[in-house]
């Protein structure tokens, strides 16, 4: 599978509604980025529930208890805003964020092909677990489900364009063959 048979999202979700705040229609955010600061200079963002859209002017951004607290002009009570409890706050792909050497979006990696430095196909990116230290990337094959950590001694190649994730196996991240 190519790059170009997998069609690049739209939105980078960056949080998600958690709950309303106050009568006028401002929603508290919980933060689902690496560089949650960023959060607080948005300006204009959309907010995403199931097939719903909406782009919303984002009036009002401050931080509040490990939250971002927002205000968009489109909505303005507590009911409208209650009516986006759950959904996404995200921002059109081509406005996000240029992320470091070495750092990728989630929807870059999950299904992304995983194989050793031998050219053993392990299976597919099905999810990415955030431990703290590093993520950890569930890949799920033949060999069942596998995980592997995220760091440089055992990521060897990453490439994007062919959707290609190629490790170095260490001792014990799978089960030997019998």
């Amino acid at each position: 599978m190519t790059r170009d048979s997998r069609p690049e999202p739209k939105f980078v979700i960056v949080g998600r509604i958690v709950k309303t705040h106050g009568v006028r229609g401002a929603f508290r955010v919980a933060p689902e980025t690496d560089y949650p600061e960023r959060l607080l200079t948005l300006r204009a963002a959309v907010l995403l529930r199931g097939d719903h859209a909406l782009p919303v002017e984002l009036d009002d951004v401050r931080p509040l208890a490990g939250h971002v607290l927002m205000h968009a002009r489109e909505i303005g009570t507590i009911e409208a805003a209650a009516e986006w409890r759950g959904g996404a706050l995200a921002v059109p792909r081509e406005t996000a964020a240029v992320l470091p050497a070495g750092h990728h979006y989630v929807f870059d990696v999950l299904d992304m092909s995983v194989q050793t430095e031998d050219g053993e196909v392990l299976g597919r990116v099905v999810e990415i677990l955030r431990t703290g230290s590093n993520d950890v990337y569930r890949v799920r094959g033949r060999r069942g489900d596998v995980l592997i950590p995220a760091i440089d001694s055992v990521i060897r190649a990453f490439d994007i364009d062919s959707r290609t994730m190629v490790i170095r196996l260490l001792p014990g991240l799978v089960e030997e063959r019998r």
